[in-house]
């Protein structure tokens, strides 16, 4: 999933110190309250120094990032546009980040964002396997609603094929999260697509840093996209007006009775969505609503 706007060409002030420190800067950006949920994912690698608040009579969202790095700066700057400004140091107590409690699935896994939950993990859930996934400019850490409800539907259905060979595809996978998961819940293989290079890159990353084989990641545009093959599980978290475009395209990847997972839907294009896949065949079996968000899980028709 992205998020709502694109990325402008901005270049940062110069990092000029004095006294011998770094300078750091104030990163600005305007949005609208709808992508809200969505900019939370994938700005929380900065911690406490993200702060995002609408605007009196307005749908808009400002959305400030303090005290960041000249590396952070560029990177926040080409993936999402903005402006910068000269900060006033902090503390180091005010950077210090604040431990957050794993996300739990279904009691079958554990996802952490930093280290140091990490280890903490492994020492209260010795037990219960926990992946690292830190907030990067790539979607999905499992604190967003979609993702969330994507896992514990991954979970579920694995539940469900427990005892036999299932492989899984995962179309817009952002971070690898749920690819990763697919694996951890039994899959036999899975195979990742992003249309964001970064978003790849990162997914690879990722899954050298959990040990997770088994995923083969590719670069590939959803509506441009044939699928060489079917999968009984097919998982597809990105946005409604992606999936309604791409319907044909990602029905014709599940197999006749297979599972197929869609998220990245707001409540109010969640009849839409369902119309789209419905005239490829696939019915719904259960859906999960989190606030303005909507997770479905369908099956597509047997022979």
């Amino acid at each position: 999933m992205k998020a709502g706007s694109a990325a402008k060409n901005a270049s940062p002030p110069p990092a000029v110190g004095g006294h011998g420190k770094t300078t750091r800067f104030v990163w600005r950006k305007l949005s609208t309250v709808k992508w809200e949920d969505t900019w939370m994912e994938r700005l929380g690698w900065l911690g406490q120094r993200l702060v995002m608040f609408t605007l009196p009579n307005s749908r808009s969202l400002r959305i400030e990032a303090y005290h960041v790095k000249r590396t952070e700066a560029d990177t926040l700057v080409s993936a999402f546009g903005g402006t910068l400004r000269v900060a006033r140091p902090l503390t180091r107590k005010e950077l210090e980040p604040k431990p957050r409690p794993p996300l739990r699935v279904r009691g079958r896994l554990l996802v952490v964002s930093t280290e140091k939950e990490l280890a903490l993990a492994r020492k209260q859930h010795a037990k219960t396997p926990a992946l690292l996934i830190p907030a990067t400019v790539a979607f999905g850490t499992g604190e967003h609603a979609t993702t969330a409800s994507c896992l514990r539907m991954i979970a579920d259905v694995a539940n469900e094929l427990r005892g036999t060979e299932w492989d899984a595809l995962d179309l817009g996978t952002g971070s690898g999260i749920l690819a990763f998961a697919a694996r951890i819940f039994g899959a036999r293989k899975v195979e990742a697509s992003d249309f964001d290079a970064t978003a790849v890159r990162v997914a690879k990353e990722n899954a050298a840093a959990n040990n997770i084989t088994g995923v083969r990641f590719i670069r590939s545009d959803l509506l441009k996209w044939t699928a060489p093959r079917q999968w009984p599980v097919v998982l597809a978290n990105v946005f409604s007006t992606t999936l309604i475009a791409a319907a044909p395209l990602i029905a014709a990847a599940v197999e006749k009775g297979g599972r197929l997972i869609l998220s990245g839907i707001l409540r109010t294009q969640e009849g839409e969505v369902l119309s789209a896949f419905r005239k490829q065949g696939c019915r719904l079996e259960r859906g999960v609503r989190k606030g303005k968000w909507v997770t479905l899980l369908t099956r597509r028709a047997s022979p």
